[in-house]
């Protein structure tokens, strides 16, 4: 191809890079006068341009110009885009420099300040695309560009714009695929993505979290054969960073592991979230230069540092390592002013952060673990007999990990009251919300004590997940603890000896003995359908909020199997799982089944977002599943899904598990919601204070049961509070939002609202035992 010219105006001069995508050349922008690069991608089956793959070529076009538009200083510029045939070729800056991969593959490691500039100027370029709609899907060292020198050096993010493309072609039936894996490379794979397919912003935050982890260990954070890795990503959690390398402080251990968190949800919430956690780590105390005069490096979020020392020592590669050292011309795009549009987040999770030794179990979801497994298997045509690895890696120079604070001496006698310990969020109005949710706990525990007409020796600690005090070490902060309440997702993973309540959302309920108070997503589909039969005398129902549920959950707890609990026929959108199908093709599925509502997720991805646009010009009618939002939300996530709100049409239903605090009190469901104090109506306006006043009477009543009477020395707590964790099954409480009692750790019978959407706003209607009479109240 040497000499040939693309579209008439490119000149492919040499080679410079070549892989499974296609080749790297330096080309000559005849137009312009200028040298850029080339990819050229491999070719389709037939160069005809018609039918499949003029579909593929099409998809290429789309997601070209949108990779155009991405505009930020570390993602490689896309000038040009276009086919040479049926080969698509993408036209790109081009600046000196190495991949990651090629830095690994000289110095094995790289000083750890290096890694984590590298890594925050990934997010910034994830950040962007994130908020322009893109994913990349693929990234790992190869992708990822770094020029210049020293503290100076940057990284780039490459190949944008033909990861949905390749993984098209990979799906192709008439191409062959021996073992053919998902697509990407499975070092750096998300556990999402062996299980649906597809995946959103945060599989690229894991892929970055392995990044990270090969850049300051040397290898990849789980090796050996593909079946054996992704048995690793779905199930194990990797060797701490510090365990292999002196000189990782626990900070970056917990960074990395949020990052490479199992569930998304556990991850950091988007790009910019992760790239504040990694200036945050930033700083000498954790990345700690080996010169002994360097100088703070610690930045505001909107810099990089610079200033940290690189002089190697004993555990530090020299040499090209700490440089970028030039080589081969590649594609990265000129400097250009960091970009500050807005940008688009999911939901809002703050990271978790583990203990310092030993590594944590694996919060594991019930959903999808063993098909998930077993998909991957298969997709790679491994036998039953295959080994599954574990984790590997090496030891540090002592043996052993950087260890936190000691335990305090743990007292034996009775404490002078026990505590419930509340799990608080940190972030939006940090101490100014702590301070009220802490006395909402302390309202509910003096009407408990009022209740039960005798003294209930209670009160609080708050824990948090930056706080010393995270979930797993909670009982040796505080021996007097029985109970642990709130947003527990957001901490390590906790003693599960204890009675736990997660207020947020029932996700985690049962699987790992937590109870969960709001309705599960089995039970909100189930009301769902039972008022969309009985308003709209609805038969049939598509739920694409989730694709493939009907066959991909063992346990069948999903919205989509309450919705046929309720007696509606209901089926996903889609007849092949993942989310990445044309609008055309999802409109057409439509059509062939014909059904009376669609129901879509309450937080939309790209393509969910021009389905939702083209059923609405339509007219026809939406459900949303209330799948992400819950009583935890911040400000920032109401705010966003008020975004993706305003593009629903007037008519559209909404179907939730929480109270909503901007909606009118519904007094006739639930009468002490307007019957408390002046203060507690104050309360009241921040999200989750109901729930959370609930959840600590429902302890409260299990924690008076249990004590009977007795004082307990601390030295016995470990049995009260395992006779508690049982003991919440047998609790009965009336809170504000109605009545609550416990089977199999989930609360039975808790309200499910309707809201319709009206001048665009919600408007709520109420619940569906009220609407639908069974609470003795008509609705509208």
């Amino acid at each position: 191809m040497r000499g040939r010219r693309l579209n008439g105006r490119y000149e492919l001069v040499e080679v410079i890079g070549s892989g499974g995508m296609g080749e790297v050349w330096r080309a000559r922008d005849h137009e312009l006068g200028r040298d850029v690069a080339v990819k050229v991608l491999r070719a389709g089956p037939s160069d005809s341009g018609a039918g499949e793959d003029g579909e593929a070529l099409a998809r290429f076009r789309r997601e070209a110009r949108v990779a155009a538009a991405i505009d930020s200083p570390h993602v490689v510029a896309v000038h040009d885009h276009g086919t040479d045939g049926a080969r698509p070729y993408l036209v790109m800056a081009l600046v000196e420099g190495r991949t990651l991969q090629e830095i690994l593959r000289d110095d094995v490691r790289v000083p750890v300040a290096d890694a984590l500039r590298w890594t925050a100027d990934v997010c910034r370029g994830l950040a962007v695309a994130h908020a322009a709609g893109v994913v990349h899907r693929d990234i790992k060292p190869a992708n990822i560009m770094v020029s210049g020198e020293g503290d100076a050096s940057r990284a780039r993010i490459v190949d944008f714009g033909i990861a949905r493309y390749v993984a098209y072609r990979a799906a192709d039936p008439r191409l062959t695929h021996t073992g053919q894996l998902p697509f990407g490379s499975v070092q750096y794979m998300a556990p999402e993505r062996f299980r649906d397919g597809a995946g959103d912003a945060r599989t690229d935050l894991y892929a970055v979290g392995c990044v990270l982890y090969e850049l300051l260990v040397g290898r990849p954070p789980f090796v050996g054969d593909a079946a054996g890795v992704m048995f690793n990503h779905l199930h194990d959690v990797p060797l701490r960073p510090s365990r292999a390398r002196s000189g990782v402080g626990p900070a970056v251990d917990r960074l990395v592991l949020d990052l490479m968190a199992k569930e998304p949800d556990e991850r950091p919430a988007d790009a910019r979230a992760a790239l504040e956690r990694v200036l945050a780590v930033s700083a000498p105390a954790d990345a700690p230069s080996t010169s002994p005069s360097a100088p703070p490096s610690a930045r505001p979020s909107t810099e990089v540092p610079t200033n940290v020392s690189k002089t190697p020592g004993p555990q530090e590669p020299s040499g090209p390592a700490a440089q970028a050292a030039s080589g081969p011309a590649r594609a990265v795009p000129d400097p250009a002013p960091e970009d500050d549009r807005p940008h688009r987040t999911v939901p809002h999770v703050v990271a978790r952060t583990p203990p310092a030794a030993p590594p944590p179990p694996v919060r594991r979801s019930r959903r999808g673990l063993v098909l998930g497994i077993a998909a991957a298997l298969l997709a790679v045509g491994v036998t039953a007999g295959v080994e599954l690895r574990q984790s590997s890696g090496g030891e540090s120079a002592d043996g052993g990990a950087v260890a936190g604070p000691p335990p305090a001496p743990r007292p034996t006698g009775p404490p002078d009251a026990y505590t419930i310990a509340l799990a608080h969020r940190s972030g939006e109005r940090d101490g100014e919300l702590m301070r009220i949710r802490e006395q909402v706990v302390r309202a509910a525990l003096a009407e408990a004590e009022r209740r039960s007409k005798h003294k209930v020796p209670l009160d609080v600690v708050v824990v948090s997940e930056d706080d010393e005090s995270p979930g797993a070490t909670v009982v040796d902060r505080h021996p007097e603890t029985l109970a642990l309440l709130g947003d527990v997702s957001d901490l390590d993973d906790y003693d599960t000896g204890m009675a736990v309540v997660d207020v947020c959302n029932a996700r985690w309920a049962a699987g790992d003995g937590t109870y969960g108070m709001p309705a599960t997503d089995f039970e909100a589909g189930r009301q769902a359908g039972r008022y969309l039969r009985g308003a709209f005398a609805m038969d049939r129902v598509m739920d694409a909020a989730d694709y493939h549920w009907d066959t991909s959950y063992s346990d069948k707890d999903t919205f989509g199997h309450g919705l046929r609990a309720s007696g509606l026929t209901a089926f996903p959108a889609l007849d092949r799982p993942g989310s990445d199908v044309p609008v055309d093709e999802f409109l057409r599925d439509f059509t062939k089944k014909e059904p009376d509502a669609v129901v879509v997720s309450d937080l939309p991805g790209h393509d969910d977002e021009d389905r939702i646009a083209a059923l609405k010009e339509r007219g026809e009618r939406l459900a949303v599943r209330n799948a992400y939002a819950n009583a935890c939300d911040t400000l920032e996530d109401r705010q966003m899904y008020d975004r993706h709100d305003a593009e629903l049409p007037d008519g559209t239903l909404r179907f939730r598990t929480f109270s909503d605090e901007r909606q009118k009190p519904d007094c006739a469901d639930f009468p002490r919601l307007c019957s408390v104090s002046a203060e507690m109506r104050d309360w009241l306006t921040d999200r989750g204070t109901a729930e959370l006043y609930d959840a600590t009477l429902a302890v409260a009543a299990g924690v008076d049961r249990t004590l009977a009477g007795d004082r307990p020395g601390v030295g016995e707590l470990d049995t009260v509070r395992t006779r508690l964790r049982a003991g919440l099954e047998d609790v009965e409480v009336d809170g504000l939002l109605g009545h609550y009692s416990f089977k199999d750790h989930r609360a039975q019978n808790r309200p499910v609202w309707v809201d319709r959407r009206v001048d665009g706003r919600w408007k709520q209607l109420g619940t569906v035992a009220g609407l639908t009479g069974a609470s003795g109240r008509k609705g509208t």
